[in-house]
């Protein structure tokens, strides 16, 4: 009797704390998506387009609070779609539902990617530090080896948190010379004491010069959505192209990149978007540099998605995942990182609904242990 009330008494804790948490996704949500509707000119929704979303979803076993982000994804197109996802649905219930929240942030350490996915293609890392540990080549090594290690590469480097480095935060590219580092002049170990742990050194990716036409001071990578399930395997929910601003080191559209929805057959969408000052999207027809983003076509798009679904299986403990892929100079795909949690969802603005045909299955998991 004693163990069944404990077990009881322990599923009951954690259920709670699986609700408390769900709240704070959710109420983190709206009060975003309030804050930009709040500080933008996003027009209202008509009459029936908010009577069609919350019929949608509440026939799909979901109460639509309200259609913040129905307006939000709608006012970069000016299309509606009653099946937009809206964040403070897909954190709180369908992310946790289909990725399971219990190994991450351990599996998504930028350190361990190169392990996981092994066999594919990736940037070359020089140095990891994992925990406050150097290792180079997965051998455990002295800070001293690490900057000497550094110091005789010819090559341009990017650092970069490997936890916690969404929208491109501390994300930095850097050069050596004579010591010091073009990041502020500081010398590589006052850079990696900016960092503190956990954090990874890699070679500049020489990208296909198709691609550094479009902007050549960024990596300019690919974002695909897959989804897995168990009867179609790998299925590809939506993917896009990520143009970085002029003389900026990510590709971010948050801080004034270009985004750019990529066709099943390659091609871009005639218009791609990026921030307007003041909040919302404008709508752009070609690159800061001059490339028209009509009738442009990404270099060997079909080796970019056979290496997704190639890769999905290998971490099935998470069913959504969206992917960063760069194409090397060679033209071939090459790994970035993935996210499984806090994935954006705001590519619904220029991609449309991101769960397409695949709408009614993926809700109905969102509600499996609700």
């Amino acid at each position: 009797m004693y163990h069944k009330i404990k077990r009881l008494l322990t599923t009951s804790v954690l259920n709670s704390q699986k609700r408390l948490v769900a709240f704070n996704l959710t109420m983190n949500a709206r009060r975003e998506i309030k804050h930009v509707i709040r500080n933008s000119k996003i027009p209202k929704l008509k009459p029936h387009e908010v009577k069609e979303a919350k019929s949608f979803f509440k026939s799909r076993g979901y109460k639509l609070k309200n259609t913040y982000w129905h307006r939000f994804f709608k006012s970069a197109t000016g299309e509606f779609h009653k099946d937009y996802i809206p964040l403070d649905i897909f954190r709180p219930l369908i992310e946790p539902n289909l990725n399971r929240r219990i190994y991450w942030p351990a599996l998504l350490d930028k350190n361990l990617t190169s392990n996981l996915f092994k066999e594919f293609n990736q940037p070359k890392t020089l140095i990891k530090n994992i925990n406050g540990f150097y290792y180079i080549n997965d051998k455990l090594e002295t800070e001293a080896l690490a900057i000497e290690t550094c110091n005789e590469t010819q090559s341009a480097f990017i650092i970069k948190p490997t936890v916690d480095s969404g929208k491109g935060k501390m994300v930095k590219k850097f050069t050596m010379e004579n010591g010091e580092t073009s990041i502020d002049n500081l010398k590589l170990i006052d850079v990696f004491k900016l960092y503190k742990n956990d954090f990874i050194v890699q070679q500049v990716v020489e990208q296909s010069a198709k691609l550094s036409a479009l902007n050549a001071s960024t990596l300019n990578t690919i974002r695909v959505v897959s989804y897995l399930n168990k009867d179609g395997g790998v299925c590809i929910l939506k993917t896009y192209l990520r143009i970085g601003k002029p003389g900026s080191d990510t590709d971010n559209i948050s801080i004034g990149g270009i985004a750019c929805a990529i066709r099943d057959d390659g091609f871009l969408h005639p218009k791609g978007y990026t921030n307007r000052v003041g909040g919302g999207k404008v709508a752009l027809t070609e690159t800061p540099s001059g490339v028209a983003l009509n009738d442009y076509q990404i270099p060997n798009y079909s080796g970019v998605i056979k290496m997704v679904k190639e890769m999905h299986p290998i971490v099935p403990l998470f069913k959504i995942i969206s992917w960063d892929i760069g194409i090397d100079i060679n033209d071939m795909p090459i790994l970035i990182e993935y996210n499984t949690f806090y994935q954006n969802l705001n590519m619904q603005m220029f991609t449309g609904p991101l769960f397409g045909k695949f709408a009614d299955e993926i809700l109905a998991k969102g509600l499996e242990s609700y």
